[in-house]
């Protein structure tokens, strides 16, 4: 298929390959394919972004700090950085990081999730060809790319604690997609005004409750995150949420939850991690740190925003962190 030329399928025509998994969209973008729906970002689909959100110049950080959730840890690795002092040879320093790349902000690449059932990553790509490679599903192809377009930021946050309801983002709360409809009412915007090319962020409040947490319950629950793995808020899995991300085109999602949906997974039909990841190509942003965002968008009148994502370029690799801004 010449992806200039294609005919775009509508939700109902997936999965692609007949024999292949639900859902799938293999060989949309060609049979080479590395990137997925990332393949909305065209140059003119970026460059209008640009010239429209790009006012005042002003930019946010959405990275949390690397060792940011050492306590309670989240069970993977944080930063361990090492200082090395040159002195006597030269007054200067060098240093050595070493962390897991999903223990802070992060993309989940195309390596990290595949189909459970049928054992299938990306494109029907296997863990095997992964041992013989790093070019297959590698995070260096989104890091070539890069990720930058107009981000839209969701903020279900604000707008539950605005109803008056509490909520613990460290439990298995499930958010329907009916509310992310009416949170983008309520800041102005439609369903009709997503784009294609958009990167959708959803802010469900779990870095904020996170760093305001009693120490109390930080001690409860580091001594549980020990013995399995953490729960927490995060989208609840539906047709009618798979359909709205396809037929609308969005390139990326991710949210400030460690899982951006709700773990534990209930819904295993409609499991997010394997139809975006496995069967679309479309990466998951997870513990992205939304909190200046929110303020900056509450104080603007404005939930749309130049969005730019530089993904580290290590071949092979499965996620990276996002080195990603927000720009006004």
């Amino acid at each position: 298929m010449d992806p200039k030329n294609q005919v775009y399928p509508s939700f109902n025509e997936l999965p692609l390959q007949k024999d292949g998994p639900a859902g799938n969209a293999w060989g949309l973008w060609g049979p080479d394919d590395q990137i997925g729906c990332l393949n909305h970002l065209t140059d003119d689909v970026v460059a209008r972004a640009a010239r429209e959100e790009i006012r005042t110049g002003s930019r946010i950080s959405l990275n949390w700090a690397l060792n940011a959730s050492s306590y309670p840890t989240l069970t993977r690795k944080n930063l361990e950085l090492k200082l090395i002092n040159k002195a006597p040879l030269k007054i200067a320093h060098d240093d050595e990081w070493s962390f897991n790349p999903q223990c802070s902000s992060q993309w989940d690449g195309f390596r990290h999730y595949a189909y459970q059932k049928e054992e299938l990553y990306y494109m029907g790509r296997t863990a095997e060809e992964f041992r013989e490679s790093t070019n297959p599903n590698g995070v260096q192809h989104i890091a070539e790319r890069g990720i930058a377009g107009r981000g839209i930021l969701i903020d279900w946050y604000s707008w539950y604690q605005a109803k008056g309801h509490t909520v613990d983002a460290m439990s298995p709360h499930p958010v329907p997609f009916d509310q992310l409809i009416e949170v983008l009412r309520y800041q102005g915007l439609t369903d009709k005004d997503i784009r294609p090319g958009d990167i959708l962020l959803i802010r469900f409040g779990y870095i904020n409750q996170y760093e305001n947490m009693r120490e109390d319950k930080r001690a409860q629950l580091d001594a549980l995150y020990k013995k399995q793995k953490p729960e927490n808020i995060g989208l609840e899995p539906s047709e009618a949420l798979l359909r709205f991300l396809w037929e609308k085109k969005v390139s990326a999602v991710a949210g400030d939850t460690r899982s951006f949906e709700v773990w534990p997974c209930t819904q295993a039909r409609w499991h997010l991690h394997e139809w975006l990841l496995a069967g679309w190509g479309m990466p998951i942003g997870e513990l992205f740190d939304l909190e200046k965002l929110s303020r900056a968008c509450s104080e603007a009148e404005r939930y749309t925003f130049f969005f730019t994502s530089a993904p580290m370029n290590a071949p092979g690799g499965v996620s990276s962190p996002p080195n990603a801004f927000a720009f006004f």
